[in-house]
C-alpha cells in the first residue's frame, strides 16, 4: 500500500468511524464499543489492512486527545480529590499489576513470572481516551468526574514505571528498587518540567498574536511539541501534554480573547471527534496484525484465551477492590471527623467499574521486544482485555448508572441565574457610573443600554429567586428572541440573492446573527 493509497485508506476509515457513530447513537450504543467492533470486523475481512506503529499512533493521536481532555479539567475538583486520585494513580495500578500476575501465572505455570509482570503493567492503567469516551456521555457527581478523569490522565507515569521495570527484569537486565524509583520521578519531573515550561511559553506567546488561526494551529502543534520534547528527554510525554493542557486550561480565561476562544473550541471539537472515533477503529484494526502471528502459531489462539480471562477477570476485580478497600472503606470510617462527603456506595461502584483500557495499553504491548518471553500470548491476551473492558465495563456503564440513580451533586455555590444577574448588576452599575458623566448627546444610547441591562439583571434575578414560572416565562422570552434572529437571516439572505447586499456585510452581519443565537441557545439549554 503505497502513501496515496494509505492516505485514501485513512479517509475511508474517518468516513467509516463517523457512520458507525451515528449508528451508535442511533441504537444507543458507546460509539467507542462500536468503533472498536467495527474495526476487528474490518481487520478479519479486510484483505489490505496496513499494519499500525505504536509509536507514530502515540505520537500522532494521543497528544491532542490528551490535551483536550486536560485543558477542560475542573482544576478545583482536581486539586480537591488529588488524596483520591494518587490513591489510584500510585496504589490501584500496582495493586492491580501484583493482582494480574499472580492470577495469570496461577492459570499458567509455564508462563515466566517476568512475562506475568510485563503484562499486569501494560493493562494497569486505565486509559484517558477510553475513559472520555464512555463517561462525557453521562452526567455524573462532579467529584466522580473529577476523579476519574484526572486519574486516567496521569496515571500512565507509574504504570510505565512498573512496565519498563518487568521488561527489563525480563530481559535480564539488573534493576533494583533505588534504580526504579528514580526512573519513576525521572518520568515524572522531567515530564512535568516540559509541560510548565511548554505551557508558560504558550501564555506568553498566544496574546502576542493577531491572527486568530495562527494561535489555534501553534496549540495542535504544542500538544505534540510537548510530547515529543519529553519523550527526547527521557521524561513522560503524557504527563507533559497534560500538564501542558492544564496550564492552558487554568489561564485561559486572561490568554484567549473571545475570537480565538470561539474558533478554537469549533476546530478542537472537529478535530477531537475525529481522533477519537479513529482512535478505537485503529484498536480493532490492530487485530489483523495479531491474528497474523496467531496464526503462524495455532496454539497461541487457546494459550491466549487462557491468559486473557484470568487476566481480564483479576484487572477488573482488583480495581473494584482496591477502590472499596482504600477509598469508600476509609472514607466512611472518617466520616464524623473530617469535612469532606464520604464516598456513596453508587459513587464507589463506578469509580471501580470504570476502568476501561485502551490505546496505550494497545501500543506498550506492541512495543515488546520481537525476543520478549511470550510476546505474541502478552500482545494477543492484552487486546482480548481491552475487547472486554470496553465492551462489558464500557457498554455497561450507562445501564449501571440509571441503576444506582446517580446524578450530579448541587453544590453549595451559586446557580447560573444568579452568577449572570451577579455579571450583569456589575456592568449596570458601571454604566450607571458613565451616564452620571456622559453629554446629553450621548445620554440616549446610554438610557437604551441601561434598559438593556436592566431586562438582563431582572430577568435573571427572577429566575432564581421565583422558581420554575419565571424560568419558563425567561425561556419563552428567549425563544421569542431566536425566532427574531431567524427572521433577521432570512431578511439578510433574501436582500443578498436580490443584489443588494455584497459578500463582505453578508458574512459580517451573518456571524454577528451566529453568535446572537449561540448565545440564546446556550440559555436555553436546560
Amino acid at each position: 500500500m503505497n502513501n496515496v493509497e494509505l492516505f485514501h485508506y485513512l479517509l475511508l476509515l474517518i468516513c467509516g468511524a463517523g457512520a458507525l457513530t451515528w449508528l451508535a447513537e442511533r441504537v444507543a450504543i458507546p460509539p467507542a464499543v462500536v468503533l472498536l467492533l467495527g474495526g476487528c470486523v474490518i481487520a478479519v475481512a479486510g484483505k489490505r489492512v496496513p499494519d499500525m506503529d505504536p509509536d507514530l499512533l502515540l505520537a500522532a493521536v494521543l497528544p491532542p486527545l490528551l490535551m483536550s481532555s486536560s485543558f477542560y479539567t475542573a482544576w478545583k475538583e482536581f486539586r480537591q480529590e488529588l488524596t483520591t486520585i494518587v490513591s489510584l494513580v500510585l496504589g490501584a495500578v500496582t495493586f492491580t499489576t501484583l493482582a494480574v500476575a499472580v492470577c495469570v501465572r496461577a492459570f499458567n505455570p509455564d508462563l515466566p513470572w517476568a512475562a506475568c509482570f510485563t503484562l499486569g503493567a501494560i493493562v494497569s492503567p486505565p486509559d484517558a481516551v477510553a475513559a472520555k469516551a464512555i463517561l462525557q456521555r453521562h452526567p455524573l457527581p462532579g467529584r466522580l468526574v473529577a476523579v476519574l478523569e484526572g486519574e486516567s490522565l496521569v496515571n500512565d507515569a507509574s504504570g510505565l514505571l512498573l512496565y519498563q521495570m518487568a521488561v527489563s527484569a525480563a530481559l535480564t537486565a539488573t534493576i533494583t528498587v533505588a534504580s526504579g524509583t528514580g526512573l519513576f520521578f525521572a518520568l515524572t519531573l522531567i515530564g512535568v518540567a516540559v509541560g510548565l515550561a511548554c505551557g508558560q511559553a504558550m501564555c506568553w506567546v498566544l496574546p502576542r498574536l493577531r491572527d486568530p488561526m495562527l494561535g489555534i494551529v501553534l496549540t495542535f502543534v504544542m500538544a505534540w511539541a510537548s510530547y515529543g520534547i519529553a519523550e527526547a528527554v527521557h521524561g513522560s510525554g503524557v504527563l507533559s501534554v497534560v500538564t501542558c493542557g492544564l496550564v492552558l486550561g487554568i489561564r485561559q480565561h486572561r490568554v484567549f480573547d473571545a475570537g480565538m476562544r470561539i474558533k478554537a473550541k469549533a476546530t478542537w471539537e472537529a478535530i477531537v471527534f475525529a481522533l477519537d472515533a479513529l482512535v478505537f477503529i485503529l484498536i480493532g484494526l490492530t487485530l489483523h496484525g495479531i491474528l497474523a502471528h496467531v496464526n503462524h502459531e495455532g496454539a497461541v489462539l487457546m494459550a491466549g484465551l487462557r491468559v486473557a480471562l484470568p487476566a481480564t477477570a483479576a484487572a477488573i476485580a482488583a480495581r473494584l477492590v482496591w477502590v472499596f478497600a482504600a477509598i469508600w472503606l476509609p472514607s466512611r470510617l472518617r466520616a464524623g471527623h473530617v469535612s469532606s462527603q464520604p464516598w456513596s456506595f453508587g459513587e464507589a461502584v463506578v469509580l471501580g467499574w470504570a476502568g476501561m483500557r485502551g490505546v496505550v495499553s494497545l501500543a506498550a504491548a506492541i512495543a515488546l521486544p520481537g525476543n520478549f518471553p511470550g510476546r505474541d500470548l502478552i500482545v494477543f491476551s492484552t487486546f482480548l482485555l481491552i475487547i472486554a473492558t470496553l465492551v462489558v465495563q464500557g457498554g455497561s456503564l450507562a445501564p449501571l448508572i440509571r441503576l444506582l440513580k446517580l446524578r450530579p451533586v448541587a453544590r453549595h455555590t451559586m446557580s447560573e441565574h444568579e452568577a449572570r444577574a451577579r455579571t450583569f448588576g456589575a456592568s449596570l452599575a458601571a454604566l450607571e457610573e458613565i451616564g452620571k458623566r456622559a453629554s446629553d448627546l450621548e445620554r440616549a444610547t446610554i438610557e437604551r443600554l441601561l434598559a438593556e441591562y436592566r431586562i438582563r439583571v431582572s430577568a435573571n434575578e427572577n429566575a432564581y429567586t421565583s422558581g420554575a414560572e419565571r424560568v419558563e416565562h425567561r425561556a419563552r422570552f428567549l425563544r421569542v428572541e431566536l425566532e427574531l434572529v431567524g427572521v433577521s437571516r432570512k431578511t439578510l439572505l433574501d436582500l443578498h440573492r436580490d443584489g443588494k447586499v455584497d459578500d463582505a456585510v453578508l458574512h459580517r452581519i451573518e456571524s454577528e446573527l451566529d453568535l446572537e443565537e449561540l448565545r440564546l441557545l446556550r440559555l436555553l439549554e436546560p
